[in-house]
């Protein structure tokens, strides 16, 4: 989204259909999330307007691209892949567009929102995110009253809740509160890269115990060399840890941002935090997950669940039918 909206802005048409459905069925992606996400120099004062702008190109973009779908429904995953279609799922990257108030909730969830961050990498009104590396700080807190009430009401209203990004006190606060599965999203091994943004074995267990799904973050800053066999690496110690079921891919491919960045953004994201492993470029190349897994002889089914079954797994359980 951070990509369609200004090229739109510009007086480009049918971004999606033009840039990144090409690149999808390249990489054989069937199904992704979208994100809303808010610019650092547009916080606090400028993030529901950000939001719904985003939002807006979303739709428009759509309209001229018959190559993809917003998905708001199961039953409109399916028909998206049915038809062809890439079907995007709209999620938000940080709960900043909502501030504290529950009815804006409500009202994304009518335009389309079906994942939900509580945070990026900083404090919310909802909860305390993790930095993307260490820096002076005050006591870090978990969910705020208010997180939690907003936990509540998503999983009642059919969105899933995405613990990446959360810093570790604001995870457990979810997964003690939480009633239905979570997903991490975009979310890495500690035990292989020692980063405050991976999940430790002990949340990658968690989240398996939940019924959710942990799909790895293809962004260099969180694997270490940042090279794709150890990002595959990761998937395997997810299996090791919480199980075939429970693994999955969210590469986070990012670098377009770079074309937008300033120098509020590169101080609270470092560069390697938008630039992807080696090895792996961008969307056309997500079908090398298949092979790689294949040939450190894993069975076809158990590809299948890591390429995109597991995650499909939770949107049927908590999306509408």
């Amino acid at each position: 989204l951070n990509d369609i909206h200004p090229r739109r802005l510009l007086g480009e048409k049918a971004v999606l259909e033009r840039h990144w459905v090409p690149k999808m069925r390249a990489g054989r992606i069937d199904i992704r999330v979208v994100a809303i996400y808010t610019e650092p120099p547009m916080l606090p004062e400028l993030a529901l307007r950000r939001g719904l702008d985003l939002v807006a190109s979303l739709y428009e973009d759509i309209a001229e691209s018959p190559g993809a779908a917003l998905c708001k429904t199961y039953g409109d995953i399916k028909r998206a892949k049915e038809a062809g279609k890439v079907g995007l799922i709209l999620g938000m990257e940080g709960a900043e567009p909502l501030g504290a108030d529950i009815q804006l909730l409500r009202i994304f969830y009518e335009l389309g929102l079906r994942v939900l961050g509580l945070t990026h990498a900083l404090r919310t009104s909802l909860a305390d995110g993790a930095f993307f590396s260490k820096r002076k700080s005050g006591v870090l807190g978990g969910l705020t009253d208010v997180g939690v009430r907003f936990l509540e009401e998503a999983e009642k209203l059919g969105i899933v809740v995405d613990v990446s990004h959360l810093n570790d006190p604001s995870f457990w606060d979810v997964i003690q509160f939480a009633q239905a599965p979570v997903i991490a999203s975009h979310s890495n091994c500690r035990a292989l890269r020692d980063h405050l943004r991976n999940l430790t074995d002990d949340q990658i267990k968690a989240v398996a115990d939940r019924g959710g799904v942990v799909g790895v973050n293809a962004c260099s800053v969180f694997v270490d060399p940042p090279e794709f066999p150890r990002l595959v690496d990761h998937i395997e110690h997810i299996v090791k840890v919480g199980g075939i079921e429970h693994a999955g891919l969210g590469p986070d491919f990012a670098d377009y941002l770079l074309v937008y960045m300033t120098e509020v953004d590169k101080a609270s994201m470092p560069l390697d935090g938008v630039m992807p492993v080696r090895g792996l470029p961008g969307d056309e190349a997500f079908w090398k997950f298949a092979a790689e897994l294949e040939k450190r002889g894993y069975k076809e089914r158990e590809i299948d669940l890591i390429m995109g079954e597991n995650f499909a797994r939770v949107f049927k359980s908590i999306l509408k039918p």
